[in-house]
């Protein structure tokens, strides 16, 4: 069986590789892309892998949208951080979901969903699978944060979004930074923090950091053919775009 993986995130990439190795060493990975703009291009470009592992979440946008601007004749096991939205609709039409980190178990039962449906040979649907990404797509919409509970003391407040300059890690804890230069715990995964984030007014910069449009004063070249972000309020650590999600930085930014 060969496979496709669109994964922006290096972590979970191959995360996701080593596990569907460890569940099949014969499945056989075709490529691992991280942007819509890529897939959209790879698809054009090669024949239909027999089944595709689509985040949800890239950094030029949702995956739904190389529904949109390619031919999709394979189906898809999506992928997210997010499991309080209505992802029950992936759960038909062939389609499924994996909440991230993906594991091993969860994984197995998706594949033996996909063999028992495509070895008896069945057709794909890809008007049903069409329909069901617009179904999830107007949830997906509707249900981006507008405040985080964050804890002061013995306290716990909300935050807007719109006061939020980045959210990011340190030491493993997701915080976030405000553009008072106030600096809150937040107890959730950085992960599911950028599930619920409109990715207009956000962009996953990398692991550590998500960067608000507000808080970009600048961007310089940096080695590598990186991206070396200026905010305000400055952040403690270097804030860097790798080489591979430069251009689509560039895109939101002037969007």
């Amino acid at each position: 069986m060969k496979v496709l993986i669109l994964e922006d995130e290096p972590g979970a990439a191959q995360n996701l590789l080593d596990i569907v190795h460890e569940v099949d060493e014969t499945l056989e990975v075709l490529a691992i892309l991280e942007s819509v703009k890529e897939a959209v291009a790879w698809i054009g470009e090669r024949n239909a892998p027999d089944l595709g592992f689509f985040d949800i979440r890239l950094a030029d946008g949702l995956s739904f949208e190389v529904f949109e601007k390619a031919s999709i004749k394979f189906p898809v096991i999506f992928t997210t951080a997010y499991d309080e939205y209505a992802l029950q609709a992936f759960k038909v039409n062939s389609i499924d979901y994996l909440l991230k980190p993906v594991n091993k178990e969860a994984l197995a039962n998706a594949l033996d969903k996909y063999r028992s449906i495509y070895i008896r040979e069945e057709p794909f649907d890809s008007e049903s699978m069409q329909s069901t990404i617009k179904e999830v797509r107007v949830l997906e919409e509707k249900r981006y944060k507008k405040s985080f509970l964050v804890y002061v003391k013995d306290q716990i407040i909300p935050v807007s979004v719109d006061q939020v300059a980045y959210f990011y890690l340190e030491y493993e804890m997701a915080y976030c930074m405000t553009k008072d230069q106030k600096k809150y715990l937040i107890d959730q995964p950085l992960d599911k923090i950028w599930a619920q984030l409109n990715p207009e007014d956000f962009f996953r910069a990398n692991r550590q950091y998500i960067i608000s449009r507000s808080a970009i004063k600048s961007t310089v070249q940096h080695f590598n053919r990186r991206l070396k972000l200026k905010l305000s309020p400055s952040a403690e650590d270097e804030v860097l775009i790798s080489k591979a999600k430069a251009a689509a930085f560039k895109d939101w930014l002037e969007s």
